[in-house]
């Protein structure tokens, strides 16, 4: 686990990654939202090593289910969590925390 002003300044960096990516403002409780729910996702179903794809599935159907989090205008959803993953696992390697996930079963 990362030190949490560390996490802190790795969600701010993924922010204006996939914001950058994607030409468009990503909001930053957005990107804690899919940090927080990813931790959840691999603590419950006792997969650490889960990809990105299938994680990315997992958290839209979850956002789905929340009436909270507005998911029906939003049809680029599904590959702005794939890139928050994929950028998360940037900065976990700059800062030393690398993860080992399985390669992914498919393409976002």
């Amino acid at each position: 686990m990362l030190d949490p002003q560390i996490e802190q300044e790795g969600a701010e960096w993924v922010v204006a990654m996939v914001s950058e990516h994607f030409d468009s403002f990503i909001p930053p409780i957005f990107c804690d939202l899919v940090f927080a729910n990813e931790q959840f996702v691999r603590d419950e179903s006792g997969d650490p090593q889960m990809d990105h794809a299938t994680m990315t599935d997992r958290l839209m159907a979850m956002f789905e289910a929340d009436p909270n989090v507005p998911t029906d205008d939003s049809p680029m959803m599904p590959s702005v969590i794939f890139e928050i993953l994929h950028y998360e696992d940037q900065f976990r390697s700059m800062a030393g925390q690398d993860r080992q996930l399985r390669p992914p079963t498919g393409q976002r």
